[in-house]
């Protein structure tokens, strides 16, 4: 299963990618996605989202779970079962965490070892650092003065987690 989730960008089954990019950007990568009505998809939010409200949910498939402390994300990934988990970064929930928020990287990896995996985040924060830190592929989209469609894409980590720009 290939998920073609940007342009230029197409996520497989198998690994857990980040992408950071303006919300428009994953709202249109998201809505009225041909794989995203195929499969099972389960979106993740913490205490608010950014984009919940403009994603199409047309999809029987398409399942929204909160989390709203990382003891819920925890069990809310480890007892999916769709094919396409996204989850929207929220660092509100990583706060008062302790220790337990080093587990999220490693159960993100783990479940994408049968699942197409995706941490999204319009920015990065000193959270999203860390929970990147076990991703196959990290893409940066920046967004340009110009139109929508000359946006700059950077793919900053690859599969050997050699990071090239940041």
């Amino acid at each position: 299963m290939d998920l073609p989730i940007l342009p230029d960008i197409i996520l497989q089954q198998g690994t857990f990618n980040a992408i950071i990019a303006p919300e428009e950007m994953i709202l249109a990568g998201l809505n009225d996605n041909p794989v995203i009505q195929r499969y099972t998809t389960l979106y993740i939010c913490g205490n608010f989202s950014r984009i919940l409200s403009g994603i199409n949910r047309r999809s029987t498939n398409f399942n929204v779970q909160r989390a709203f402390t990382v003891h819920s994300l925890l069990t809310i990934l480890h007892e999916t079962y769709h094919s396409i988990v996204f989850l929207e970064h929220d660092p509100t929930i990583y706060d008062d965490a302790g220790q337990v928020k080093m587990m999220i990287p490693h159960a993100l990896k783990e479940i994408s070892h049968d699942k197409i995996v995706i941490l999204y985040a319009p920015k990065m924060d000193r959270h999203l650092s860390f929970l990147i830190s076990n991703a196959d592929r990290i893409y940066v989209i920046e967004a340009s003065n110009e139109s929508s469609c000359s946006r700059k894409r950077h793919l900053i980590k690859t599969h050997n987690h050699k990071i090239s720009d940041y």
